[in-house]
């Protein structure tokens, strides 16, 4: 469609516009010029990659997820516009390597505190009846946690079981025969010295 005005134009709304020879066209200033990302952009986008580096991620397979969920095959290629999706995945990613983290943290502290009880049955049983496996690289970190919870309770239950309640005198007698005899003898050596 062409609209030829002559004398002054207000506003068009769209199309082209044919002023005495001079083509404008409307749908040609709609297009934005992609523009690559800015310093800043690439220095966060490499500092979350070193993040995830020290997580024990190779910083190869980063860009390669960042690469396939943007479309392009290299940092050179995403646009400014882009910036904040590629942002999004690589902290997806970082958050995911830090949950592993945390994972192998809570698995090595319940394995050191089911070693000192020796409570692995016992953990076994747990495991079993809660999250119905036993393997512990196999649960999440909310039922590692519970888990590690009950170890350290089930420790607190058996060290406080273990103590007797109350010893009698009879009871300290049988079960300590060479104390209680050696006390005894005590007991007449003083009372010979004294009276």
């Amino acid at each position: 469609m062409v609209q030829n005005f002559q004398g002054g134009v207000g506003q068009a709304a769209e199309g082209d516009i044919n002023n005495y020879g001079i083509n404008i066209s409307l749908a040609d200033a709609d297009k934005a010029e992609t523009r690559g990302l800015v310093t800043a952009q690439r220095k966060e986008l490499h500092e979350l990659r070193a993040k995830c580096e020290e997580l024990g991620d190779d910083p190869r397979d980063v860009w390669r997820t960042v690469h396939a969920h943007l479309g392009v095959t290299s940092i050179n290629e995403i646009t400014a516009d882009q910036f904040s999706e590629a942002r999004e995945v690589m902290r997806q990613r970082l958050e995911y390597l830090r949950e592993g983290a945390d994972k192998r943290r809570l698995v090595g502290k319940v394995l050191r505190a089911v070693a000192e009880k020796d409570a692995k049955a016992e953990m076994n049983t747990f495991c079993d009846l809660s999250f119905g496996r036993t393997q512990l690289k196999d649960l999440e970190k909310a039922q590692l946690q519970k888990t590690l919870e009950y170890v350290l309770e089930f420790k607190a239950v058996v060290a406080s079981a273990s103590e007797p309640a109350e010893l009698t005198f009879q009871s300290f007698v049988l079960l300590y025969k060479k104390n209680a005899a050696g006390i005894f003898a005590l007991g007449i050596l003083i009372g010979a010295v004294l009276f």
